[in-house]
């Protein structure tokens, strides 16, 4: 049986301690004692064996960051995996409504996305501002890369109206194929369509569809419209069956 995974951004010392949440996981859900070993991640390709030194009392810090109280581990040994050299894959969906949004983040983590960039289109519900949401969707992804023991955390930015989005994916990504989900009569089927070592950015547009300018914009870019399927899709209905037909087909290429 794999020993327990934890996050630590950092795994260059000999002792390191946990974050608040990442010790009341250990501490009050799972209740590890000192003497356990466990497994460390970084989020950039580091794995360490580290064992338990001192515990935090129970139910000491979920709420309280502030708190004294953490998890001390001694790191007993460390390897790092090299990302491998394969297609990135970006996913830059539309904000959807409450939790949902949540899930589409934890689902793209699970899948292997490698980049998440919400785009703010013209029909775009509005969100409440919330100055700590990158971090809510970042510790998100650390817990969907936990559970599915992914070595690599997925970049997830903060976000930005549509034509930002576009320029900043194009700047970092020059020869990545541009796609976006479409039921126009000019989009064609995306199942079967191969993409060979190229990266891939899927845009997924909001609640009510793209507009007519948004769609005009999009080709200009030369972001190519695709179809999912025939029927109209939720937005983390189409971003999931986005990144699972990219890494699926990424994953049946092998290694680059």
């Amino acid at each position: 049986m794999d020993a327990p995974r934890f996050y630590c951004g950092s795994l260059s010392e000999s002792i390191v301690r946990l974050s608040a949440s990442q010790t009341h996981h250990l501490a009050d859900v799972l209740r590890l004692n000192v003497g356990q070993k466990v497994e460390l991640f970084d989020g950039k390709g580091s794995l360490a064996l580290a064992e338990i030194v001192r515990t935090a009392a129970r139910k000491l810090v979920r709420h309280s960051p502030k708190s004294r109280g953490g998890v001390d581990l001694k790191i007993l040994e460390t390897r790092t995996i090299q990302k491998p050299l394969h297609p990135q894959i970006i996913i830059a969906p539309s904000i959807a409504k409450g939790e949902r949004f949540d899930w589409l983040i934890g689902k793209c983590t699970e899948l292997g996305a490698d980049r998440i960039s919400p785009a703010l289109f013209e029909r775009t519900v509005k969100q409440p501002k919330n100055p700590k949401i990158v971090q809510r969707w970042q510790n998100l992804a650390i817990a969907a890369s936990q559970q599915c023991r992914r070595l690599f955390l997925p970049q997830i930015d903060a976000p930005l109206p549509l034509p930002q989005v576009v320029e900043t994916l194009k700047k970092d990504y020059p020869g990545a194929n541009f796609l976006f989900g479409s039921l126009s009569d000019k989009s064609s089927p995306l199942y079967g369509r191969s993409f060979g070592s190229a990266d891939l950015v899927a845009f997924v547009g909001p609640e009510g569809g793209l507009t007519e300018r948004e769609e005009i914009f999009l080709n200009s870019q030369n972001c190519r419209p695709v179809r999912l399927t025939d029927t109209v899709l939720r937005i983390e209905t189409a971003a999931l069956a986005f990144a699972a037909l990219f890494c699926a087909q990424r994953t049946s290429a092998g290694p680059i």
